[in-house]
């Protein structure tokens, strides 16, 4: 059965994660960051890793990691969790 968590991050963004153990005992995940703005919000579906782990929370955790860090290459330097991109 497939669990989904949202995670929130800085900036506006929340990460979605969609969990599942597969046939073989071990753990898959997928991340969805969503980013709210005052016009609207924006769904970036990041690519699938083919990574499998022992553990949900292990899985869940390599996601997030994923997710946080798109949005750090990804952000405006106001909405980055980054204090390096912030001038």
């Amino acid at each position: 059965m497939v669990q989904r968590k949202i995670f929130p991050a800085y900036g506006g963004y929340n990460v979605a994660v969609a969990s599942e153990q597969m046939k073989d005992g071990k753990w898959a995940a997928v991340a969805t960051i969503t980013h709210s703005t005052g016009t609207g919000q924006r769904i970036i579906d990041l690519p699938i890793p083919n990574q499998r782990f022992e553990t949900e929370e292990e899985a869940e955790r390599s996601v997030v990691k994923m997710a946080m860090e798109w949005i750090d290459r990804n952000a405006p330097p106001e909405e980055s969790g980054d204090p390096a991109k912030v001038a």
